[in-house]
C-alpha cells in the first residue's frame, strides 16, 4: 500500500469537522485518541460497525464535532481514531446512543488482538481558538470586512 493510496483511504474515512471556526462553541472540546488492534478475521465486521458508528455520531449527535479514523500506514489491522465533542457531556451523550451500543456489542465479541488504548484530553488550544472565533464573529456581525485582513 503506497503512502498516496493510504492517504486517500484515510481521507475517505475522515470527514471534515461538523463545525466551522465560526460555528464553534466558546468552550474547549473534549477529545479522545484511540488505538485499536483488530484480529484480521474480524476486519470486515469491525469496518461495518465503525462506519455505522461514525455515520450515527456525525448525523445525529449535536455535540459531536469530529469522528475520524484510519488504518495505520505500517501495521495492518491497527486503527487510529480521533474524536471531538462539545464538553465531556457531548461524549457522555455519545455513549448513550444506539450506534455506540452496537459498538459495545461488537467490542464484547473479543475482536481485539491487544487491549484498546484510549486517551482522553481537553484541548489546550481552546482559549486561543475560541477567542479567535469570537473575534471573527464580532467583525462579521459589525459588517467591517476590512478588519479580517
Amino acid at each position: 500500500l503506497s503512502v498516496r493510496s493510504a492517504a486517500a483511504a484515510v481521507r475517505v474515512r475522515a470527514p471534515s469537522p461538523r463545525l466551522s471556526i465560526l460555528e464553534r462553541p466558546d468552550t474547549p472540546l473534549f477529545c479522545l485518541n484511540v488505538c485499536l488492534r483488530i484480529k484480521p478475521f474480524c476486519r470486515e465486521e469491525f469496518l461495518e460497525c465503525i462506519r455505522q458508528n461514525q455515520k450515527g455520531t456525525l448525523s445525529s449527535e449535536p455535540l459531536a464535532v469530529t469522528y475520524a479514523y484510519g488504518e495505520d500506514e505500517t501495521t495492518p489491522d491497527t486503527w487510529h481514531f480521533f474524536e471531538q465533542y462539545v464538553g465531556r457531556e457531548g461524549f457522555e451523550a455519545h455513549t448513550q446512543t444506539p450506534h455506540f451500543a452496537a459498538w459495545e456489542a461488537f467490542a464484547a465479541s473479543d475482536p481485539f488482538s491487544a487491549p484498546p488504548e484510549v486517551k482522553f484530553f481537553v484541548e489546550d488550544s481552546a482559549s486561543t481558538v475560541c477567542s479567535g472565533a469570537a473575534a471573527v464573529r464580532a467583525v462579521l456581525a459589525a459588517g467591517d470586512w476590512t478588519k479580517l485582513f
